[in-house]
């Protein structure tokens, strides 16, 4: 697993977000050029994670009846296209569309990457190989924002997006092609398969599933709508340059190349829920604080925990939700958790541009940190309830939630 197929799927994560990760970095010189409010900029980052979000589900469903590979060709060959259409976009309303056109093409991607992983790697090993496959989304959100600072220190926002579409789209395809090749002589065990397919699947089971679902992905989409605004917050509240505050957003996604190794081998260990709990009650402090600290090192100690809050929430979710699963729902379950985070940070973004506008940001920030706090104390409450009844052998006898969420720690 680790020897040939992986590091495909991590080249092929890091093709995918060249473009994605590009957006909230530049967002400043975007909006002088069109001179936009804290809530255009919202509705302009709203734009491709509501599309982004939407189309998952379809992606996910879809992966689970046609090749997993073809949909991955669509999320890496489709944003390269719709980036060169944003780079060239006219008009705030085109650019609009055009960011909705990346999300849309964009979401082929997760659902079945993800699938394709969980299922080749082995049952004791997902949490570690999920992990190592976030490393190169992390990386594009890493370097990415490098390369925009200084490419469009030199040709402007415009011509950033154009000269790093197009090596995308050539990068994207020849991997996609050694991707059929490899991916496809895998598979998970049959004695797994049957396993999963023989289980049967009550209302508790329903609960407990989707109150982590509810957890993983409106936390995820209330922090990454914060990180949306982080540069116009380091500019505007600290006076950092524009082109410099692309560059520091870097050390938030920087977790990705340890963190996320990390999460998913404790995950395969100590309980995914555990990490995911631990992961929330560090970002609410984090979040209330990031708009009330002075530059320096406290900042970028700040960042930083926004970045473990991110990388470890993403192969703890990716890992569970493959191993509880119905066997024929997988993709499409990971197709709902990519949706959620993304129409949940679609629907957030504006709300948090238009409260920054009418306020300021300590005040939108801090209605986040409360927000999870509150999301965290209920779906623990739920899924801690569920435990202890699975534990003690209550509820529906077939359901999933009382045999598994006792393993769950």
């Amino acid at each position: 697993m680790f020897g040939s197929i992986l590091p495909l799927f991590v080249l092929a994560h890091f093709t995918h977000h060249v473009i994605t990760a590009i957006a909230a970095p530049l967002l400043p010189l975007i909006r002088t050029s069109f001179s936009l409010s804290y809530t255009q900029s919202g509705l302009l980052l709203s734009a491709f994670t509501m599309a982004y979000g939407l189309g998952h589900l379809p992606a996910g469903w879809l992966s689970d009846r046609i090749s997993p590979v073809l949909m991955i060709f669509v999320g890496i060959a489709g944003v390269a296209i719709a980036g060169v259409m944003f780079g060239l976009a006219p008009t705030f309303s085109m650019l609009v569309a055009a960011n909705a056109l990346i999300g849309l093409t964009g979401s082929g991607y997760h659902p079945a990457a993800s699938y394709l992983i969980s299922r080749v790697a082995k049952a004791d090993q997902r949490g570690s190989a999920l992990g190592v496959h976030v490393i190169g989304g992390s990386a594009s959100y890493f370097l990415a924002p490098l390369l925009a600072g200084g490419i469009a220190a030199a040709v402007g926002w415009r011509g950033t997006y154009i000269a790093l579409s197009v090596p995308t789209l050539v990068l994207g395809v020849a991997l996609v092609l050694l991707l059929q090749r490899a991916a496809v002589k895998r598979g998970i065990s049959k004695t797994e398969e049957r396993a999963a397919k023989e289980r049967k699947r009550g209302s508790r089971f329903w609960i407990w599933l989707f109150s982590f679902l509810a957890l993983s992905t409106l936390s995820g989409a209330l922090v990454g709508s914060t990180i949306g605004f982080v540069p116009l917050l380091l500019v505007d509240s600290h006076g950092v340059r524009e082109e410099a505050a692309a560059g520091l957003q870097a050390i938030i996604f920087s977790g990705g190349f340890w963190v996320a190794p990390l999460a998913g081998y404790l995950s395969d260990r100590v309980g995914k829920l555990r990490l995911l709990f631990g992961a929330c009650a560090i970002i609410v402090p984090v979040i209330f604080f990031l708009p009330r600290i002075s530059m320096g090192v406290g900042l970028y100690v700040l960042l930083a925990l926004i970045g473990v809050f991110v990388f470890v929430r993403m192969p703890v979710s990716e890992s569970f939700l493959f191993t509880h699963a119905p066997a024929r729902q997988r993709a499409t379950l990971l197709g709902v958790y990519f949706l959620g985070s993304s129409v949940g940070g679609g629907v957030f973004t504006p709300v948090i541009g238009w409260l920054s506008d009418r306020f300021d940001f300590r005040y939108s920030f801090a209605l986040v940190a409360l927000t999870i706090l509150v999301l965290t104390l209920i779906c623990a409450a739920i899924l801690t309830v569920l435990r202890k009844e699975g534990q003690r052998g209550g509820g529906d006898p077939g359901s999933t939630a009382v045999q598994e969420a006792p393993t769950e720690r």
